[in-house]
């Protein structure tokens, strides 16, 4: 299946292509579906949730910011995303402001992808707070340690936690660990350790290395173990195993499904471009 784009740049003969989109996953435990974080321009990401029984795209609301994907969290039976995010704009302060009487350029929500609607809020200007993780489908553990301060819209029908003192729940391996993930190399430490000392984990044949460099820059990079033909997972933003055993991968901008040795291509998201002026969270 093909997703048609809104809006197309017009390239000129002397122009340079643009980057290719950045494209992320999170994985439902318990439904098939996937939300996709389809990023570029730099400072727009898309949602889209992507049904992987039918293999059904849909697309979602842009978003003017970043998303941080790897403090986001998909919820068991794939009905809501809980995400962390930061838009810095005057527009988006004044609007925060008008709503809420604060000030707030980071924060949490919850949403029902592919939207980023918030259903749920807490703000997470403080430098400390955002991000966080489901416990099961109707209970959260988000990262902020003043609730009554910093909530702005409580989710009806969901139990809120938080953390205990200072520990912060390590949302990136929640994540992983809950869709068949498991740790086979810990670093020393998370940040600075680069490609000599990655974070490895593990799912069946599916080998992921996430990387942090001394600069904060970090990404990932994925390896086949097992033996017969190998998918191409060079370059790969993201890849994951379907509660059918197939292997997805994100490769520059597009999506892709591969299984038994074959590589189909599900859609490419490289064309798709924000809307102008950007829909508030």
């Amino acid at each position: 299946m093909k997703v048609h784009p809104q809006r197309s740049h017009v390239k000129g003969p002397a122009s340079t292509p643009p980057a290719p989109a950045r494209i992320w996953g999170l994985l439902a435990s318990e439904a098939d579906r996937v939300v996709l974080f389809r990023r570029g321009p730099a400072q727009w990401t898309r949602v889209y949730l992507w049904d992987t029984a039918t293999d059904t795209l849909t697309p979602g609301s842009w978003f003017q910011g970043r998303l941080y994907e790897w403090m986001s969290d998909l919820s068991p039976d794939g009905e809501h995303l809980l995400y962390a995010a930061r838009n810095e704009s005057k527009r988006q302060q004044a609007l925060a402001m008008e709503r809420y009487g604060v000030r707030m350029w980071s924060w949490t929500a919850l949403s029902k992808p592919p939207q980023v609607h918030a259903i749920g809020l807490w703000n997470a200007s403080d430098g400390w707070s955002g991000g966080g993780a489901f416990q099961d489908s109707r209970t959260i553990l988000v990262n902020h340690t003043d609730l009554p301060k910093q909530q702005l819209i409580r989710p009806p029908g969901f139990e809120i936690l938080q953390p205990t003192g200072t520990l912060r729940v390590d949302t990136f391996l929640v994540v992983l660990k809950r869709t068949g993930w498991h740790v086979t190399h810990q670093p020393r430490r998370w940040i600075g350790m680069g490609e000599a000392d990655p974070f490895t984990l593990r799912k069946r044949s599916l080998e992921l290395n996430f990387i942090c460099d001394q600069r904060y820059h970090r990404f990932v990079r994925y390896r086949w173990l097992a033996d017969g033909p190998a998918p191409d997972l060079e370059g790969a933003t993201w890849a994951d195993l379907d509660r059918r055993g197939r292997l997805l991968i994100a490769r520059a901008g597009r999506v892709f499904i591969w299984r038994g040795g074959q590589e189909a291509e599900l859609a490419d998201l490289n064309a798709d471009q924000p809307p102008r002026p950007a829909q508030p969270a």
